[in-house]
């Protein structure tokens, strides 16, 4: 009997939403009944209604960003709910996994698998925008295939515990360096350490496209977009405004970030594998 499964996902560049629409599809191709749900257009009940539930998210600063821990946050009492975790990012992870799963078992989940794949990077940073690009591919998305398809098998069958084919960070007790990054960097520390996107109202033709996509409501419409004081440097709406009205001066930003997000740390510190290249 196939299991009702709802996949809840935030995705501000297309690359989480590819995952979780993979994962449906495989899911309900072996006969399960699969939704997917946009973290904006959910409900903390839609955790409960479900035999099993999976929390994608992107990556920021090593970390999962807030507006998914609010959510996680915000979740009822889950009472053992089997519950799985996936995200993308470049290569610097960190804690990205560690946040979605320890949030979930601090409401009483019980967290069966964790997924993690490459997305191509769209942060605005000169030398950042444009790593890895066309990831997630048909490779990780068959990565993505096999993992639900395990998952669904695993909880279909009353496994208890972490799968095998899970990735490991969410079970280790140990920190590493993009741990401790994403440990520091709080959004009031990315406030003060990356540029402000501001609005040129010369081309802001008004659409209020940015005020509906900022993922914490922080931005408001007053001739031109206002930025309030929650801004979380997600930069989304420097990237997707269609009249790229948003600009942001990197001239001191992005040499600190070279630094902490280069080829040789990724390598060292993260987890890019060796032949595996950013561009």
């Amino acid at each position: 009997m196939g299991m009702e499964i709802k996949l809840i996902y935030l995705s501000q560049t297309g690359n989480t939403r590819q995952v979780a629409l993979t994962m449906a599809d495989e899911l309900n191709k072996v006969g399960h009944s699969a939704e997917v749900i946009s973290l904006i257009e959910s409900d903390p009940g839609d955790t409960i209604t479900c035999n099993l539930v999976g929390i994608g998210s992107p990556c920021f600063s090593s970390q999962a960003p807030t507006p998914v821990k609010e959510f996680l946050r915000s979740l009822p009492t889950l009472q053992g709910q089997p519950a799985f975790v996936f995200a993308t990012s470049g290569g610097a992870p960190g804690k990205v996994l560690t946040d979605l799963a320890g949030i979930l078992r601090w409401k009483g989940a019980q967290v069966v698998g964790s997924f993690l794949t490459r997305g191509e990077v769209h942060h605005p940073a000169p030398h950042m925008v444009g790593q890895f690009p066309g990831r997630p591919n048909r490779n990780d998305l068959e990565k993505a295939r096999d993992f639900i398809k395990a998952v669904a098998e695993g909880v279909a069958a009353g496994h208890s515990g972490s799968l095998p084919q899970s990735r490991t960070e969410p079970l280790k007790s140990d920190w590493g360096f993009y741990h401790l990054v994403g440990l520091a960097s709080t959004d009031r520390v990315l406030r003060f350490l990356m540029p402000e996107p501001v609005a040129d109202p010369i081309k802001c033709d008004q659409c209020r496209w940015c005020v509906e996509e900022c993922p914490i409501d922080n931005i408001t419409l007053h001739s031109y977009p206002h930025l309030g004081d929650k801004c979380i440097r997600c930069y989304r709406c420097l990237t997707g405004c269609p009249q790229k009205a948003f600009e942001a001066n990197w001239q001191f930003a992005d040499p600190f970030l070279q630094a902490l997000y280069n080829r040789t740390f990724m390598r060292w510190f993260g987890d890019l594998k060796h032949g595996e290249e950013i561009y």
